[in-house]
């Protein structure tokens, strides 16, 4: 299960879009909200796969992610919101200032992050939670599914961030989470 929460981790950070996945197409942040953890910084490894993601600072307190699947590189572009004191977000989108092709909307992932000192845990919204309130219409912040099977969220930022701060510790809300380890550089 462990495996599987991790390359749902690696389906979503790529974007790949294949279904299964949870989206937004407004961002959960605002620009009232957005917060810059210094210590997420770094970079992050799965003792499991040989999968490793860094964030680096970017411009507006916001990070690029980089993340690299055994040498398969994928860079995203990332912002930090905060709900509450105990529940923080991370927004990932196509890296800013790409060109995105015509009829294509680049779309928000969100994930529900814990940064410790030596350890990162990260969850996704849960695929199966956000579907079946889409197929039951009327629960849920303005949700869809496509072609493709993915749960879209319909909503604007403020009714998503007041949805999800509603319901954020709601069980079933997030996947299980996906813990990364802090990677120290070897001494020289």
């Amino acid at each position: 299960m462990r495996r599987a929460a991790l390359l749902a981790l690696v389906a979503a950070l790529a974007l790949a879009c294949q279904g299964c996945l949870v989206v937004a197409l407004h961002p959960v942040y605002d620009p009232d909200s957005i917060a810059f953890e210094p210590s997420l910084v770094g970079a992050w490894t799965s003792d499991e796969d040989n999968l490793t993601v860094t964030f680096d600072r970017a411009e507006w307190h916001s990070y690029h992610l980089t993340l690299d699947d055994g040498g398969k590189i994928t860079r995203l572009s990332a912002r930090l919101t905060r709900l509450a004191d105990d529940v923080l977000l991370l927004d990932l989108t196509p890296v800013d200032g790409t060109d995105v092709p015509e009829l294509t909307l680049p779309v928000h992932m969100i994930f529900r992050l814990t940064v410790a000192p030596d350890a990162l845990t990260i969850a996704t919204l849960n695929y199966d939670r956000f579907y079946a309130m889409a197929k039951s219409a009327g629960s849920g912040p303005g949700l869809t599914v496509d072609g493709r099977q993915n749960a879209v969220i319909t909503a604007a930022t403020p009714e998503l961030r007041a949805w999800l701060a509603a319901h954020a510790n709601d069980e079933g809300i997030f996947a299980a989470p996906t813990t990364l380890k802090r990677r120290v550089s070897p001494p020289m």
